[in-house]
């Protein structure tokens, strides 16, 4: 595990997120009903998810973010 995910994991923690929210709301987003309207795989869901919606529109710091962060 990287010190980004493990600080995507703290980020979670902090905001009162869980990994079920995460992919409860990931799997709301594939699917409408019982037709899937994202057809790609976990990772690209994952990254859709991440960039698109988040936690109701909120979500941790890109890597870069978070880098120039802790470097400085």
């Amino acid at each position: 595990m990287t010190e980004y995910q493990k600080y995507q994991l703290q980020w979670m923690i902090d905001h009162g997120h869980s990994l079920d929210e995460m992919i409860s709301e990931m799997l709301a987003m594939q699917t409408d009903g019982d037709k899937v309207v994202f057809d790609g795989d976990v990772a690209d869901l994952f990254s859709e998810w991440e960039y698109s919606s988040g936690f109701g529109g909120e979500i941790w710091a890109c890597e870069a973010e978070w880098k120039d962060c802790e470097e400085g």
